[in-house]
């Protein structure tokens, strides 16, 4: 499970549930939380969008003093702000879904190998004594040769 990232877009998400400006929030999300996310580490599913909301945050222009992604948060319109602060919630929940699924898959393939190696044991334990009698019995017979009685 890739814990770091779920915590990074819960930690998004936190902070666009707090108080203050929609702006405000969705800037500090970003910069705090989102920014040093690689978009290849998402679901395949989320990555376009993801890719989006990062060019949408690095797309004005800087002045001295100020950052690019509060230059570009500043730019968009309420609507946008709206959309983007959507967006990373439902990052969130895709990602959280996607780690369940992951999960669920472990969780599937653990039991199957534990399943197979329990019923697998008989056939382990048995073909170590059945390559030793092939062996003493010559090849043709399955019974040791000192049992024969010669």
């Amino acid at each position: 499970m890739n814990s770091a990232l779920a915590d990074q877009l819960e930690a998004a998400v936190t902070a666009l549930a707090t108080h203050g400006a929609l702006k405000d929030r969705l800037s500090t999300a970003y910069c705090n939380h989102l920014e040093s996310i690689d978009v290849q580490d998402l679901p395949l599913e989320t990555q376009q969008d993801f890719a989006e909301l990062s060019k949408a945050m690095h797309a004005a222009r800087v002045l001295p003093g100020d950052s690019v992604v509060r230059a570009s948060v500043r730019k968009l319109s309420n609507e946008e702000a709206h959309r983007y602060a959507a967006l990373i919630v439902r990052l969130y929940g895709a990602e959280m879904l996607h780690q369940n699924q992951l999960e669920t898959t472990a969780t599937a393939t653990t039991t199957t190998l534990r399943a197979a190696a329990r019923d697998g044991a008989t056939t382990r334990a048995a073909a170590p004594l059945a390559a030793l009698l092939a062996l003493e019995g010559g090849g043709g017979s399955a019974r040791p040769k000192h049992a024969i009685g010669g």
